[in-house]
């Protein structure tokens, strides 16, 4: 019994596997994902925070626990852009960086994202809460 060994360069093999395959295909990663992948990334971050809700300006309550995040990726570049706040004492400059580093390899290793632009706005430097309770 022999067995035929499908040649690659052969254009009816390649055809055949398109057929089967439903084409070469190819991977698509939408914004929204990107906009998730992201904000959980910047999140893992110490001192960065979520973005303080306001309405017309004024502060209305506590901080989200995510920072909040807008993406648009076109094949493997994205644009992101993040809203959050840093944690008061704390440099903002290094959380900032420490962020972008980190969204940066997260979309790397999930998502594929050969090259991001991540642009970060502190829009607050919130306080740092303590969950103890004290006794009086």
């Amino acid at each position: 019994m022999s067995t035929a060994i499908a040649d690659p360069a052969d254009p009816a093999v390649d055809s055949a596997a398109d057929d089967i395959n439903g084409g070469p295909g190819r991977l698509t990663i939408a914004d929204r994902v990107v906009e998730k992948i992201a904000s959980q990334a910047a999140n893992e971050v110490d001192r960065a925070t979520g973005a303080p809700r306001r309405v017309l300006g004024v502060h209305v309550g506590g901080d989200d626990r995510a920072p909040q995040v807008d993406a648009h990726v076109d094949g493997g570049i994205a644009t992101v852009s993040i809203v959050m706040s840093v944690a008061w004492p704390s440099p903002v400059r290094e959380v900032t960086r420490r962020v972008r580093a980190q969204v940066t390899e997260r979309l790397a290793d999930l998502a594929g994202i050969t090259r991001a632009q991540v642009d970060i706005r502190v829009s607050a430097l919130s306080a740092e809460t303590t969950t103890e309770r004290r006794v009086r």
